[in-house]
């Protein structure tokens, strides 16, 4: 039987990172079954889910501290379920952009409206770029949305337009593609 783990890791970015992620992940006889990696602010941050035999990713937990030294990364390993548990019903995945001018309070107001809706937040990127033209700050931010079979979709777009209106958003729906 397969177990999983939540494996997070992150330090001052260098050459090699992932490589040194993926040879220890694969010297245990595991593989990494979905991630997440980026660079913000200078510093290399990923969240792994890993999955191998109970023995192999006890294993690999064993020998994190080692694994920490050698690379200088902080490194933390969770308990995880397989890929896909934890769903509670059928759920269309939506993709939803947003930009504005920046503001405090967009993302707050945004995941409340979302949260209040009952559509749930799969994947989030922020950015905060310059306008070309200005020295305006704009944020986007892209989400991946899933929204419970039970609610229409249309009433999420429209109670996420009058927030837009209010606030003073531009966003966008598409359908998800990997």
């Amino acid at each position: 039987m397969r177990s999983y783990r939540l494996m997070f890791a992150s330090g001052l970015d260098s050459v090699g990172l992932v490589h040194s992620l993926s040879r220890f992940v694969y010297e245990h006889h595991c593989n990494v079954a979905d991630s997440r990696m980026a660079v913000l602010g200078g510093q290399f941050s990923a969240m792994m889910l890993i999955g191998g035999s109970e023995a192999d990713v006890s294993r690999l937990e064993h020998d994190l501290s080692a694994f920490q030294v050698e690379t200088g990364l902080a490194a933390m390993i969770a308990d995880a379920a397989q890929p896909g548990a934890g769903r509670e019903a059928p759920a269309l995945p939506v993709r939803l952009e947003v930009v504005a001018m920046d503001a405090p309070g967009i993302l707050v107001q945004l995941s409340e409206r979302l949260e209040q809706l009952g559509v749930s937040i799969d994947a989030l990127d922020a950015r905060l770029t310059e306008a070309p033209s200005s020295s305006t700050s704009i944020s986007s931010v892209k989400l991946r949305l899933s929204v419970p079979q039970h609610i229409p979709l249309q009433q999420v777009k429209e109670e996420l337009k009058k927030l837009a209106v209010r606030i003073n958003l531009d966003i966008a729906f598409h359908p998800f593609q990997e």
